[in-house]
């Protein structure tokens, strides 16, 4: 008879837990993980805004197209094993196919002043 055997979690349940450990649910509803660097000093998770964000200044245009990524934002997540993660975010940068104006969207992923997400920044206030 004996124990009835586990079943394994497919590669992909087990990759979308892990990245709702690391990475707040807020960040990944318009954000996807494209990639993690490992350095002596630290882990880098790094992401790229979901396609089809369009700005609400091009809303509507028919011409809008995708025109690379703007300047990554790149915040402490937490700490794990002993280094700490940060989140490098990188937002899609888009334009009129006539005009050279880009436009991207704004996020409020970090606590004012400090680079950090906000549940990290809260915990360490509580902490003082």
């Amino acid at each position: 008879m004996g124990r009835k055997k586990l079943e394994r979690p497919g590669y992909e349940e087990l990759f979308w837990t892990t990245s709702r450990m690391l990475v707040p649910d807020y960040i990944l509803e318009d954000f996807d993980i494209y990639g993690a660097k490992e350095s002596k000093e630290c882990w880098i998770i790094e992401m790229r805004e979901k396609e089809g964000r369009i700005p609400q200044a091009l809303q509507g245009y028919a011409d809008v197209v995708f025109d690379g990524y703007c300047d990554p934002l790149q915040m402490l997540s937490h700490s794990f094993v002993c280094k700490p993660i940060y989140l490098k975010v990188y937002r899609r940068r888009y334009k009129r196919s006539n005009d050279d104006t880009h436009f991207s969207n704004d996020y409020d992923l970090t606590l004012k002043g400090v680079r950090m997400v906000p549940e990290l920044g809260f915990f360490l206030k509580e902490e003082d």
